[in-house]
């Protein structure tokens, strides 16, 4: 069963609110960063399989990284026995501390820099897995492999690794907690080494201990590479490390830095209602999906800002295009877009949604939201460009059925060229496509039909209507046969769908802030009052324009011909019998012409 969330709407009319979504959350500081790592590696019972369909997917490298850290620790080492044998050895460097309390020692000081770390016998720590951290960065600084023989949530023993069996080194730490105060305290040191220093220690880089010495450069650089890691780690730490183990530790830091897959489902409502709060208007629903014992599953949400949303119906062509794009993260499910196109004929993203998989019953619940956002009703006078997605065709005909839905050439000629490819069909397909008049398509398809009837049968069976110019509508003023500006937007979010829900969403948003306010910047330097992209097209359209002439037959009404070629222009309707001028609201050359003709501005009439 799948439950909705009602819908939350204010009608105030507040613009867009840039205010950022605030995190209850100790802010990271990236001067001093000393991230607190998980302690759950010491205790003994086994970790909860999260109840979250969408979450059990969430960190199997996790589980792998714990499998690392657990090499570090080896019991059966000769040598080593149980602690009481241990104990037994007591030396000079022991304290035997009976009922003492531990006011007299040292406290251990974790904001101290890693490379000055020294283990001191009598150090007062916070847990064994502190002073695991303290061993290894004092075995990683100095270049002496250490193994932990004992590491667990009582003791812990740690023994230099060295495999000189002629001469074994006498290097030993042990520790346990005080009886008179909560503080795991060194107990015995033997602060020697007779072997030699080697700083290529990989086993002691485990992915979790590099992770905390990436924080900065990666909130510096999200974009760090593997590669360059491993050259970072190189130089750094003096120690290669594998592929493999740079990815692991990438994918680590990051979590640290945008929170675990938990915590950003848990937060959805929080997150929602702080939308709502600093966006007035706005529409944001979660739909969940309730099982018989009552727990819910994260099924989609979907995200539309009023300001957006008001903006697109003020001033964007009549035009959405719609796509659906893969997410990168470790959660697997879709990214479902609502792209406009702006005056300047760009990207005007509108709205999105993460589904779970991209199927007629979600495209079908994203449209109905979409359809009450913009008030699309029935669809009429609004045009669709879209992929052949079957669920996506049906979902349109059923809450669009009067919508013009074209679909895009690009991948029509895709799926096209897989049995009919070649330079001479790629130019004859993109030929007809681009065809403004009916009869120019058929010519263009009978040239088809000569080379491969199958390649004739083949197209005409994926509907002319929706692919070429010839047959589009023509108050929509647009004439784009594909879905670029979806596509376009998918690829500057790549990075954002790595992320995990809470921080796509917010890399979008901020995104979307930082586009329009740079888009307003531009458009105040504009020196015309027709928009860049208008100009550039229609120089575009007119490239050949000294080789038509103008034959009057009216006021208004003129003739332009090249050759046997010749075109009518109504100059007062608008409209030229090449349908170029008429899909897209731009003059084409023949238009252009009959305006130079009469001694206007081609960009004042």
């Amino acid at each position: 069963m799948v439950v909705e969330s009602e819908e939350v709407r204010h009608e105030s009319s507040e613009e867009y609110d840039s205010e950022e979504y605030e995190d209850d959350d100790e802010v990271l500081d990236t001067e001093h960063i000393d991230v607190e790592m998980e302690e759950d590696d010491f205790k003994t019972q086994g970790k909860e399989r999260c109840k979250d369909a969408f979450l059990n997917f969430s960190s199997d490298y996790e589980d792998n990284e714990a499998d690392e850290d657990n090499d570090l620790v080896d019991e059966d080492e000769e040598g080593f026995g149980s602690e009481e044998e241990i104990d037994d050895t007591a030396g000079a460097n022991d304290l035997d501390l009976g009922d003492a309390v531990g006011a007299g020692f040292p406290i251990h000081d974790p904001s101290v820099k890693w490379n000055k770390m020294k283990p001191l016998l009598g150090e007062r720590y916070e847990s064994p897995h502190q002073l695991q951290q303290c061993l290894t960065n004092y075995a990683i600084k100095s270049g002496y492999n250490i193994k932990f023989a004992k590491c667990d949530t009582v003791r812990l023993t740690a023994k230099c690794g060295s495999k000189m069996k002629s001469q074994p080194c006498p290097f030993r730490v042990h520790a346990s907690w005080m009886t008179q105060e909560r503080s795991f305290q060194i107990k015995t040191l033997v602060d020697e080494h007779k072997c030699v220093r080697n700083f290529n220690i990989s086993n002691l880089l485990s992915p979790r201990w590099l992770a905390r010495h990436f924080l900065k450069e990666l909130i510096m650089k999200p974009n760090l590479k593997c590669k360059e890691m491993q050259s970072i780690i190189r130089t750094k730490f003096h120690c290669g490390v594998s592929w493999s183990k740079a990815y692991r530790t990438r994918c680590r830091a990051m979590t640290i830095i945008d929170g675990k897959l938990t915590e950003h489902y848990a937060r959805v409502w929080d997150y929602c209602h702080e939308l709502l709060r600093s966006n007035p208007g706005s529409t944001v629903q979660v739909g969940v999906t309730v099982n018989p014992d009552q727990t819910t599953y994260f099924h989609r949400m979907y995200l539309c800002f009023k300001a957006i949303k008001e903006g697109w119906k003020i001033g964007c062509r009549r035009v959405i295009g719609l796509d659906g794009s893969f997410l990168k993260g470790t959660c697997k499910g879709e990214l479902l877009t609502a792209i406009g196109r702006d005056a300047n004929n760009q990207v005007y993203p509108i709205a999105w949604a993460v589904v779970d998989i991209e199927n007629k019953a979600n495209w079908k619940w994203f449209l109905e939201l979409l359809t009450e956002d913009l008030n699309l009703l029935d669809g009429g006078g609004f045009t669709v460009i879209s992929d052949q997605h079957k669920g996506l065709l049906e979902a349109t005909k059923e809450v669009l059925p009067n919508v013009e839905h074209r679909q895009c050439a690009r991948h029509i000629y895709a799926n096209f060229r897989k049995t009919y490819s070649g330079v001479e069909f790629k130019n004859m397909f993109w030929a007809a496509s681009l065809s403004t008049v009916e009869s120019e398509f058929l010519r263009k398809m009978d040239d088809i039909k000569e080379v491969n009837p199958n390649a004739y049968e083949h197209l005409i069976a994926r509907d002319p209507h929706t692919w070429c110019r010839a047959f589009f509508r023509t108050d929509v003023a647009c004439e784009a046969v594909e879905n670029g500006i979806a596509e376009c937007f998918n690829a500057i979010i790549l990075d954002a769908r790595k992320k995990p829900l809470l921080a796509m969403f917010e890399e979008i948003r901020l995104y979307m802030m930082d586009r329009f306010y740079h888009m307003l910047q531009k458009a105040e330097k504009w020196e015309s009052v027709v928009c860049p992209a208008a100009i550039k097209k229609m120089n575009k359209f007119g490239e050949d324009l000294r080789n038509w002439n103008v034959n009057p037959s009216g006021p208004s009404i003129f003739e332009a011909r090249n050759g046997l070629e010749g075109y009518v222009v109504n100059l007062q309707s608008r409209v030229c019998s090449c349908r170029l001028w008429d899909i897209s609201g731009i003059p084409c050359v023949h238009a252009q012409c009959a305006i130079l003709f009469t001694g206007q501005d081609l960009f004042i009439s």
